[in-house]
């Protein structure tokens, strides 16, 4: 796969992959990934919004009016690209092309008759503008009427060529989206791009099409024909990659993703969904690499950098993990996931009251995280505070009902503590929630402690058929128990038959 990527590059002449590689990506998105903006448009809006505050807007051009509503559509503030419109339209009241866009937006944020009125309005000044039929059609899917907006389209698509086939076919598809037909979806997606193959809404679509009706394959070979013809579509190189993860081949995905942001180095989210797939895969050194360099090109970011301290913390690096972590916290004071992650720094260090500190600071702010309470309980073990310890994993159970691992630490804590009846009413407990072979092994080391050997080894014989590769489990719930002859005889067996 690897010597395809590089045939395909080298054939059309792309710089030294191996360039690229091996030096330091030097410049700087789609999605919710955003990209520096350029100073010029940065001083645009400022100026913009002052005078807006002020009621003393000044004349713009028609050009500097789109700069503007692209800056805020593209920042999700719907309602402030609608401000820079009106302006516009009292500015330019005879521009359709203005009036077309204010249908567009309104159509996004719902208000469906207000869109369908400025689109008469705007039809009355060109009839014959398509853009204006698409969004009309649009409308009528949003509505319930998909009939009537197929209808339109097939209309249009009679005599339509290129980018506007291209355009209505992805109206198209958003109609059969609304309908759950998501087979026609895809067909739509896929004559679009065959039409236009830089058609950017019609690739972000696309992929969403493909995850819809769950036709990776397929899918993957027209990305595939796509950088055959286009070697330098990045979109397209990204999306092949998480085609390629989601059928499970998870080198090519990192391999086709990294090449997104090698052909264009503004591109947040290839960084960022590298790095993502890597840090699952357990490649820490490499994730921290491609985040490392998006804090470096888009940042400083506190997200960013709880990434970057999350490898760290993976590889031990608990210095520049924390470094990363107080960085962040100038940027984001209320942010819990980054007082987490410096009470895990903490805990790794055995700094156990920092670390409670930090994980009551991350409560504070988020108290619905399972996560947190957990690691509270096992820093308030640590220090042997029984009480708030167990206080602490009954609430981490509590608030992730259905994940037994919660359970499990509640229960190993109890029976650590020789509290076994306590410990077998909240398997008992639990039971009416989750359910979890690691609930068995702990059920199992209780009878065998109280002394119901046979019961006990019954049930350990039913957690090692559910999941024998969590064991050792047994040994951590009651490391005694490694030394009994009867356990030791039963796990020996199993070994031999599941190896």
């Amino acid at each position: 796969m690897e010597n395809l990527f590089f045939a395909r590059l080298e054939s059309v002449g792309f710089l030294s992959i191996f360039d690229l590689l091996l030096n330091p990506l030097d410049s700087k998105l789609f999605m919710e990934h955003k990209t520096k903006q350029n100073p010029v448009l940065i001083a645009l809006v400022s100026e913009f919004e002052e005078r807006n505050i002020s009621g003393d807007q000044k004349y713009l051009t028609d050009k500097s009016y789109v700069q503007l509503i692209e800056y805020y559509e593209d920042d999700q503030q719907l309602e402030k690209a609608v401000e820079v419109v009106d302006c516009a339209i009292e500015q330019y009241a005879y521009r359709s092309g203005f009036i077309i866009t204010k249908a567009r937006l309104l159509l996004q944020l719902g208000e469906i008759r207000e869109a369908c009125e400025l689109l008469d309005a705007a039809e009355a000044i060109a009839p014959f503008e398509n853009e204006i039929k698409i969004l009309r059609a649009k409308a009528l899917g949003i509505s319930g009427d998909c009939s009537m907006a197929l209808e339109i389209l097939g209309g249009l698509k009679i005599s339509a060529v290129g980018s506007d086939l291209a355009d209505i076919l992805v109206c198209e598809s958003y109609v059969y989206e609304f309908i759950k037909d998501f087979e026609s979806m895809y067909s739509s997606l896929r004559e679009a791009l065959e039409v236009n193959i830089k058609h950017e809404e019609a690739a972000i679509r696309y992929w969403m099409a493909i995850e819809l009706s769950r036709k990776y394959k397929e899918g993957m070979k027209v990305y595939k024909d796509i950088i055959d013809s286009d070697p330098y579509n990045y979109m397209a190189w990204f999306h092949l990659g998480h085609t390629f993860a989601a059928t499970g081949e998870y080198e090519d995905a990192i391999d086709a993703i990294e090449y997104s942001f090698l052909i264009n180095k503004s591109f947040e989210s290839g960084y960022m969904d590298c790095a993502d797939l890597c840090f699952q895969l357990r490649k820490y050194d490499r994730a921290l690499y491609y985040y490392t360099e998006a804090n470096n090109l888009f940042g400083p970011e506190s997200d960013i950098l709880i990434n970057m301290a999350e490898c760290q913390v993976k590889l031990t690096e608990l210095g520049d993990a924390k470094k990363n972590l107080f960085e962040a916290l100038k940027l984001d004071p209320y942010n819990d996931e980054l007082f987490f992650h410096l009470a895990e720094c903490y805990s790794t260090e055995k700094s156990w009251y920092k670390a409670i500190n930090a994980y009551h600071k991350a409560i504070d702010i988020e108290d619905r995280c399972e996560n947190y309470y957990h690691g509270l309980a096992k820093a308030y073990s640590a220090i042997e505070n029984y009480e708030k310890s167990t206080f602490y994993f009954r609430k981490a159970a509590l608030t992730g009902l259905e994940q037994s691992c919660y359970w499990q630490s509640y229960t190993t804590e109890l029976i650590k503590l020789g509290q076994l009846e306590k410990a077998l009413k909240v398997l008992s407990e639990a039971d009416q929630f989750t359910f979890g072979a690691d609930l068995m092994y702990c059920e199992a080391a209780i009878h065998i402690i109280k002394g119901e050997k046979t019961k006990g080894l019954r049930i350990l014989e039913e957690a090692l058929l559910e999941d024998f590769s969590i064991h050792r489990l047994l040994f951590e719930i009651q490391p005694e128990l490694e030394l009994d002859h009867d356990v030791s005889s039963m796990m020996n067996y199993y070994r031999l038959e599941f190896e």
